[in-house]
């Protein structure tokens, strides 16, 4: 998905049930430090489908994340598009 600015941004997820089993995010955006999206991805991994935005916001301001290009909706808006749950 292209998010104003220009900038896109995917996920492709799988479930189980209502946990996710596997999620991987990619796009042209800039995520700082960038090896802190694997751990994003692996920190989701095993949670509820319906705990993702707070778990992505949670991980972002722990970890003290930059992003460029995108923001936290943005992420949390293609998980869910991604799941199928998307509006």
């Amino acid at each position: 998905m292209k998010v104003p600015g220009g900038k896109m941004i995917e996920a492709e997820v799988r479930l189980e049930g209502d946990l996710i089993r596997y999620v991987k995010i990619t796009g042209d955006f800039y995520f700082h430090p960038e090896e802190e999206l694997e751990r994003l991805e692996e920190a989701l991994e095993g949670a509820p489908i319906d705990a993702v935005q707070e778990l992505v916001e949670r991980f972002l301001e722990e970890k003290k994340i930059t992003l460029v290009g995108i923001n936290t909706k943005d992420i949390v808006r293609v998980i869910f598009n991604a799941a199928g749950r998307g509006s």
